[in-house]
């Protein structure tokens, strides 16, 4: 593979960029973490398919080598493509025993590549798992690391660096999303111990990734409760981060009391059974309440801060950007809402939901802005101002995204004011019971 190809970044730059755009936030901690001038495999959680492998190539400045599943070199076009974005084919058992003997020669090749102090990088678990959920890992890492170093005396001085990923949301436009580089593992501590038992070695190492990286991330080990952790995380988070501090970064706090509110009632359930069914139940009432009456749990939040004197502020408020979101709707609803509705139906696993959705994107967006952008200069004649819509559509699709979410808050917020005092009683009664959650959640998780 040609080191530093320039198509290679000016590819990165683009996607950066888009990645960027389509997400509110993206907070990268621990990047000065990375070693420099040293052999580097960077070993991350994998839950959102191709977005996970574009987390960490858009927050680092490595052209990093990814070892992908093989089945997605089968076309050779296809294959050709990726390898030129730096992908090799890693085959697994479900691809074939006969085709395992071909990693042989994969490996060589990586080993070369850090024995050049390049990069490498691939997913410990080696699947994808749609859930703020870590899945076995397995020894593909450890093998690749130990044998590299053995080869080279184990003065290649390599170094795996744990990553982990968190996304506020899998497939929604405009998430947010937090990349944490870790502390660096060394290889060169496990010598002696894969010396004298090679396996016991290869565990040994796999076992601390494993470790590394569930510390850098929300990692659920329940598999029976999962949806109910996710529940309390969501709904206690932001009141455990205001008697909690983490970090300066709101985003970081807010993570970090969610992590925390997890790992604590994870204790409860194995210390005490019967407080974890208490609040099992507790959540699963309120949430089995809020279905069935069809509401969110976003309306019920906001119906507690909404009153008049606010709502009008807003509505007037809503005027004034209008403008703004007619500009931003017009000339993104189109490459916006229409892939979503067709990739909804067509594709069966979420996990690849979002990639789907940004791929298509960085084709379908800019096509479009281009016809507008002709439209535009076919009726004004003016070069300037088709250029300068054409930069600013997609800003304005960012705002307009923004100001639809402010205007759905207003339409919900217009419904509790004016609908009917079944609806209004509905929604207290389920505030209530939202706020009895709370407290005694908190009071639970911090006994």
């Amino acid at each position: 593979m040609k080191n530093w190809p320039t198509g290679y970044e000016i590819i990165r730059s683009y996607v950066r960029f888009a990645f960027r755009l389509t997400h509110k936030r993206v907070v990268v901690t621990g990047r000065h973490l990375i070693p420099k001038g040293k052999p580097i495999i960077f070993a991350a959680n994998h839950q959102n398919a191709l977005m996970d492998p574009l987390a960490i190539a858009c927050t680092n400045p490595y052209q990093t080598v990814w070892l992908a599943r093989a089945d997605l070199f089968k076309s050779k076009t296809v294959g050709s493509f990726l390898k030129y974005l730096k992908l090799l084919p890693i085959y697994r058992i479900r691809d074939g025993k006969e085709n395992l003997s071909n990693n042989e020669q994969i490996f060589e090749q990586v080993t070369h590549i850090l024995e050049k102090k390049e990069t490498i990088a691939l997913f410990p678990e080696a699947a994808h798992s749609g859930k703020r959920q870590m899945l076995p890992h397995k020894k593909a890492i450890p093998r690749i690391a130990l044998e590299a170093e053995e080869k080279n005396g184990f003065n290649l001085y390599l170094q795996i660096v744990p990553v982990g990923i968190f996304y506020t949301h899998y497939w929604d436009f405009n998430r947010s999303i937090i990349v944490q580089y870790g502390e660096p593992i060394g290889i060169d501590h496990y010598q002696t111990e894969y010396a004298e038992n090679p396996q016991k070695a290869m565990i040994s190492l796999r076992d601390k990734i494993y470790s590394r990286i569930s510390s850098l991330t929300i990692d659920i080990k329940s598999n029976k409760y999962y949806q109910e952790y996710e529940n309390i995380s969501h709904l206690v988070g932001q009141a455990y981060s205001k008697t909690h501090f983490f970090n300066n970064d709101k985003r970081l706090q807010l993570f970090h009391a969610q992590k925390e509110v997890i790992d604590k009632i994870e204790q409860i359930e194995i210390t005490d059974p019967k407080i974890f069914d208490e609040l099992i139940n507790e959540t699963s009432g309120y949430f089995g309440n809020i279905h069935k009456n069809g509401v969110s749990d976003m309306q019920v939040r906001n119906a507690g801060d909404t009153r008049w004197s606010l709502f009008l502020v807003r509505l007037l408020a809503a005027f004034l950007f209008l403008p703004l979101f007619v500009f931003g709707f017009v000339f993104n609803a189109i490459p916006h809402f229409i892939p979503r509705m067709f990739l909804r139906q067509k594709v069966k696993d979420t996990a690849f939901l979002s990639t789907f959705i940004f791929v298509t994107g960085l084709i379908f967006f800019p096509l479009f802005y281009l016809f507008c952008a002709s439209l535009i200069f076919r009726f004004t004649g003016s070069g300037a101002i088709s250029i300068i819509a054409f930069m600013l559509m997609p800003v304005g699709g960012k705002i307009a995204f923004e100001l639809l979410v402010f205007y759905r808050q207003i339409f919900d917020e217009s419904i509790f004011l004016t609908g009917s005092k079944s609806y209004r009683n509905m929604i207290k009664r389920l505030l209530k019971q939202r706020t009895g959650l709370i407290k005694s959640v908190l009071k639970k998780v911090n006994l």
